[in-house]
């Protein structure tokens, strides 16, 4: 049964654990103690106690790693928490690491080594407990077990992974800037080079054509669009919930995935399940018709936004909300922004209105598309 055990998702609660775990073991849940509060001196000892028949104070080194599989616990931090031990008042009977860390043969026998060590020198028994050890612990003292693996199956009642896709799939959007170099001509020269040419003026400006503004098919290459996925992964349904994205400063412009059509709104807006907050920079999502997302199941979306010019990063606090269950967390995004060079000319009418040449970044500003 211990490995469905499995190691608890930080150090605070599997301090916590020690604490409960060893209370029950030793006889003392009323007496075992965490040492002073995070941040202060701890003289390398989490938790301690006089176990129940005993005279000596025995100390606990919580070692929790992120990593449970790969990360170990290693010689040097043994050395460095054992001498930190030896400054804890009054002195240790035993000094114990336990660790998240799964077994190894060779950090066993290095704490083997470390307790005879100490003994010669009149000091502590050294002990260690790693995640093996702990589980079968957890299992042998009824009390500890109960409160441990109900607390767990609690946690997994209700679970959600939340993945985001820019360019590529990868957290990476690319904004596109025009880059404007702008000269300034007199307009007599331009008609002195046509008629140099024999170039008659009327009948340059007779093939511009009139641009219409129905029927474009540009697309907007300054908004920056992403994909949002949540997925249930826990074994409960997610009932009455939503989604939330706060953009942060780095943010000039939001928008959502509903189009915005007149011809179009009334047939679709019944199927909306994004709204963009301009005020708040904020975009929300609500499943269409409130409905629960069941185990397994997905929702995905798209969001657009515009990064201000100079910004290399933009960070999207996340947040979901359901009728039993909450969890928020955030996302940053790197702005990778790409330049379309153009050159413009400003006639003018004399010499003294003649300018230098300058340079401007804009963005491009035609309507968000696909």
């Amino acid at each position: 049964m211990k490995k469905s055990i499995r190691q608890p998702e930080n150090w605070q609660d599997f301090e916590s654990l020690c604490k409960k775990l060893f209370g029950e073991l030793w006889g003392c849940p009323l007496k075992i103690k965490k040492n002073g509060r995070l941040g202060q001196p701890q003289a390398g000892v989490d938790v301690y106690t006089i176990p129940s028949g005993k005279v000596k104070y025995w100390g606990i080194q919580c070692k929790g790693k992120n990593n449970y599989k790969k990360t170990k616990l290693t010689k040097k931090e043994i050395d460095a928490e054992i001498e930190k031990a030896k400054n804890f008042k009054p002195e240790l009977g035993v000094f114990i690491f336990c660790t998240t860390a799964l077994k190894d043969s060779k950090i066993e026998e290095y704490i083997r080594l470390k307790d005879i060590e100490s003994l010669k020198n009149s000091g502590f028994e050294v002990l260690l407990y790693s995640w093996e050890d702990i589980a079968d612990l957890i299992e042998e003292n009824r009390n500890t077990y109960h409160w441990y693996v109900d607390n767990i199956q609690f946690k997994d009642q209700f679970e959600i992974q939340i993945y985001f896709f820019g360019v590529d799939n990868k957290l990476i959007v690319k904004p596109k800037f025009e880059k404007i170099k702008t000269q300034f001509k007199i307009k007599e020269q331009i008609e002195t080079d046509l008629n140099r040419f024999n170039f008659p003026l009327q009948s340059i400006f007779a093939q511009i054509k009139p641009i219409s503004i129905f029927g474009s098919n540009k697309v907007n290459h300054s908004w920056c669009s992403f994909e949002t996925l949540i997925t249930n992964t826990g074994s409960s349904v997610l009932e009455d919930w939503k989604f939330y994205l706060y953009f942060d400063e780095n943010v000039r412009k939001i928008d959502d995935d509903f189009t915005y059509d007149i011809f179009l709104y009334e047939k679709v807006a019944k199927y909306r399940t994004t709204w963009a907050y301009e005020e708040d920079n904020m975009i929300l999502y609500s499943p269409l018709n409130d409905k629960p997302l069941i185990q397994k199941d997905s929702r995905q979306f798209k969001s657009f936004f515009i990064p201000k010019v100079g910004r290399n990063k933009v960070t999207i606090r996340w947040k979901l909300l359901a009728r039993d269950y909450n969890r928020e967390g955030e996302v940053t995004f790197e702005v990778k922004p790409e330049y379309v060079k153009r050159h413009k000319t400003i006639w003018v009418d004399s010499k003294s209105e003649e300018k230098e040449e300058i340079e401007i970044v804009e963005f491009i500003e035609t309507k968000k598309s696909g």
